[in-house]
């Protein structure tokens, strides 16, 4: 039976999850919380690259800022669309006002941008504000082009 890293959106440490599991209970190995939280997460430097380097699963990351209206009109689509995702697209989101850096390291421009990462490597990117139905489908392609 094959494995996946995932890294735990609680605590990022990496645990080891078989690839059939059932999906009803999957806890961390380190704090014994949830793998299965879908909610999307806040990241610093470190926990962003933890996330787009560790897991197996692939992750999205929403650049965004708090003062930009389309990203926050865009906030509650990002949270719809991850909760149909546990275990198999991670959600994440990055604070371009508290982290400038990270989006300046990715080229990002524009806000939102979300760039899709598997594996530590960008797989592609939209500019522009998605509806929950087009970051549903972009994820379901992720994942059909990672199995």
């Amino acid at each position: 039976m094959e494995s996946l890293k995932v890294v735990c959106p609680h605590c990022q440490a990496i645990n080891r999850v078989e690839n059939e599991v059932a999906k009803e209970v999957v806890l961390c190995s380190s704090c014994q919380k949830s793998l299965l939280d879908t909610t999307p997460i806040e990241c610093d430097y470190e926990s962003f690259h933890a996330h787009i380097s560790e897991n197996d699963i692939p992750v999205l990351v929403d650049f965004y800022s708090p003062d930009c209206a389309p990203c926050m009109k865009m906030a509650p689509d990002y949270e719809k669309a991850a909760s149909t995702f546990a275990l198999e697209v991670r959600f994440i989101k990055i604070n371009t006002l508290d982290y400038p850096e990270i989006a300046r390291q990715y080229g990002v421009n524009a806000l939102p941008t979300i760039v899709a990462f598997k594996n530590g490597r960008e797989m592609n990117r939209f500019s522009s504000a998605l509806s929950k139905d087009h970051l549903s489908m972009w994820s379901e392609s992720l994942i059909q082009m990672t199995l």
